[in-house]
């Protein structure tokens, strides 16, 4: 198809498109880089072209004219500009293939010109970027955005000129010898098998004196086994923390030819990381949620370490998990893939059961787990924490530090009316008003300060403060252990590491600082409140945080669960996680929740809803698709607030989800293409609050 074809396409469709980064420049002289070693047109007059745009009405391939003055240099991949709706305008986009003839039947318009002689796009990276966009109803473009950082010019020309012969692999040994069993696994995953591995815990000293996670070694020997056999491994992390104790395993096992692309570099670091991983040369990628999408030589094995955590769902269109872009590429590679973590997630439990991914077969080492009197109330106590509890910490302190985690940050989470007892909501946003500090109130989800509130029930103006925060644990830890330190680490306090001196360390989940030699001690307070959360998965969150903190204590260390009872609290007590997996997986499988089936939300205006909803109700896509709704919901964004928006929930097998997400996207490409994605007066290429907008696979559908 032609850009000359788009006469349907709204005239300002154009500010849509990305504009020219500041940093792009004419295409530098070609060079011997062995990264241009890509697909030339060879007398072909046709060049496939995605436009770099947002819209999903342009995610499909337009036909431009090769140029004879730029038929040299061409190349499958590269980034090039060319004319948009008339020559004067210009839209980005990427040489996706050629062809001999176009089916338009005018004249098609020649590409402008070439932005970088560098192939950005891998065949193998558009693949996989076609087919992770499509299985979640989303457009390619949003992908790529995720895959290729932003060009840096003076790097990319330091690159080339470097360039000058093809890269070679290091002829590095590793410093230390590879043990056995990775070895053995990464012999599996080369050959494209699946693997899973629950990680062994407590902390292991590197030769450099550095402390580390055993997980993190584990992963370091995988990898390095999977480089070896002249492969490269990519390996998904949810955090820079644990990226950095991957890295720091990786140096002291002497790997080489490793590359770390995350959102903490700079732009010029990253680009340079994307330059170098483009090179024929195997490699091991180390990074955040966007490294499954790094180009990689030769991949044998992607690596992921605790899919569970939120942090690996992409929070933009089209809100893909890593896990899901990870399971789609190495069945396209023929890559192995490796899950490693110290509690499962339901999705790859489930698909250990199913039989598409093995599970390890030699348990691993795990702290002792004890549990205090279930039989008395916490609120029973005068301090934070009952007297058995107190006296592990006591006990803990007189060797080293001690983990206490607690479930929320600030001093304390929820607020009370002091005269009627209600709950205290925000009258802005109906969220709940906490105490960041003490004698602080402000509202935990839009932030305004609760000055001048007053109760809607009784007309009251006093906050009364309710359970317990870090900040005011901390407080209170410093009066009830006098003379020792106590050190916080949460959101506004991070903390990567502490040494090995006595400290209490009252730290939220997921901001547990490691421990030098691991902790003596590891205290878990709010399981009750953690298991109360309206979510779907709060067990299987409670279970990987209170894992993920267990396996901080020292190998001779102990885990107390200070309060709480039912059947989470028992699985993780006795180590029984994987039944009360089992278990959990046949309620949703009855229930018909996620990782059960697949599902996908519509929201936007009723007739908008309507119209998609439509698109599903034909004979062959009914069986094994169900529709929930729609419902009226609350606009998240604050332009749209006041906006009539309804949300109907699709659920589906995952045989129908090719169907689905076809049908779906293409009513979200009607209704963008039509008069009802745009309103008069605002700013052009913005939709109207009730334009239709999907999400596949999202966590929290079903959360209170």
């Amino acid at each position: 198809m032609s850009a000359g074809e788009l006469s349907d396409v709204p005239a300002d469709a154009e500010h849509g498109e990305s504009a020219a980064p500041a940093t792009e420049e004419p295409a530098a002289p070609a060079s011997t880089c062995s990264c241009l070693d890509a697909e030339a047109p060879n007398g072909r007059a046709v060049a496939e072209v995605l436009l770099d745009s947002a819209l999903p009405q342009l995610d499909h391939l337009f036909d431009y004219a090769v140029p004879e003055e730029l038929a040299g240099e061409l190349r499958v991949g590269q980034r090039v500009r060319v004319p948009f709706r008339n020559q004067q305008r210009k839209a980005f986009g990427y040489v996706i293939g050629f062809a001999e003839t176009s089916s338009f039947g005018g004249e098609l318009s020649p590409i402008a010109d070439i932005v970088s002689p560098v192939p950005q796009l891998t065949p193998e990276v558009w693949r996989l970027a076609r087919a992770v966009a499509d299985r979640a109803g989303g457009s390619a473009g949003d992908i790529l955005r995720l895959a290729i950082p932003g060009r840096q010019v003076r790097v990319e020309k330091q690159h080339l000129a470097a360039a000058g012969t093809p890269p070679e692999a290091s002829a590095h040994a590793p410093a230390e010898p590879l043990d056995a069993d990775s070895a053995a696994i990464a012999a599996r995953l080369v050959t494209g098998e699946r693997l899973a591995l629950t990680a062994t815990h407590s902390p292991e000293r590197l030769s450099t004196g550095e402390w580390v996670g055993a997980w993190a070694i584990r992963l370091a020997h995988v990898a390095m086994a999977v480089h070896a056999a002249g492969k490269s491994a990519i390996v998904v992390l949810p955090d820079y923390r644990d990226q950095d104790q991957l890295q720091s395993a990786l140096a002291a096992l002497g790997a080489a030819d490793v590359l770390r692309v995350d959102a903490r570099q700079s732009n010029a670091e990253r680009y340079g990381s994307f330059l170098q991983a483009l090179d024929g040369v195997a490699r091991i990628i180390i990074g955040n949620r966007s490294a499954v999408y790094a180009p990689a030589h030769e991949l044998g094995a992607i690596l992921i370490w605790d899919d569970g955590d939120p942090v690996l769902a992409e929070p933009l269109a089209p809100y893909v998990h890593a896990r899901d872009a990870a399971l789609v590429r190495a069945e396209q590679s023929g890559a192995g893939l490796f899950f490693a973590a110290h509690a499962r997630s339901a999705e790859v439990e489930r698909l250990t059961l199913i039989g598409y991914v093995q599970d390890q077969v030699n348990p691993p080492r795990r702290t002792r787990v004890i549990h205090a009197d279930q039989s008395i109330a916490p609120d029973a106590f005068a301090g934070r924490v009952p007297d058995f509890a107190a006296k592990t910490i006591r006990e803990g302190l007189r060797t080293g530090p001690v983990l206490v985690q607690v479930a929320t940050p600030g001093y304390a989470p929820v607020s009370v009316c002091g005269d009627c007892g209600d709950l205290a909501r925000c009258t802005a946003c109906g969220g709940p008003i906490g105490f960041r500090t003490a004698g602080t109130a402000a509202c935990r989800w839009c932030g305004q300060h609760a000055g001048g509130w007053a109760c809607a029930g009784c007309g009251g103006n006093r906050l009364a403060e309710r359970g317990m925060g870090s900040a005011r644990t901390v407080e209170q830890f410093e009066r009830q252990f006098r003379g020792f330190r106590v050190l916080l680490s949460d959101g506004d306090h991070p903390r990567e590491r502490v040494d090995a001196r006595p400290a209490i360390v009252v730290a939220t989940r997921g901001a547990e600082p490691l421990a030098a030699g691991g902790y003596r001690a590891v205290v878990l307070l709010d399981a009750e409140r953690l298991l109360s959360l309206e979510n779907l998965r709060a067990g299987e969150d409670c279970l990987r945080w209170w894992e993920n903190a267990a396996a901080l204590a020292a190998p001779d260390g102990v885990c107390l669960m200070a309060s709480g009872g039912g059947p989470v609290v028992q699985a993780f007590v006795t180590g029984r996680i994987d039944e009360w997996l089992h278990s959990e997986l046949r309620d949703r499988q009855a229930l018909r929740y996620p990782p059960a089936v697949r599902v996908a939300s519509v929201t936007g205006g009723s007739a908008q809803v309507d119209r998609a909803l439509a698109a599903l109700r034909t004979p062959d896509t009914l069986a094994g698709v169900e529709v929930l709704g729609p419902t009226p919901v609350a606009a998240s964004d604050p332009a749209a607030r006041g906006a009539k928006l309804v949300r109907a929930i699709v659920r589906f097998e995952y045989a129908r989800g090719s169907d689905v997400a076809k049908r779906l996207r293409g009513a979200l490409v009607s209704d963008a293409a039509g008069a009802s994605s745009r309103q008069k007066g605002r700013a052009p290429g913005r939709a109207v609050p009730e334009a239709l907008r999907l999400r596949f696979d999202d966590r929290g559908v079903f959360d209170g």
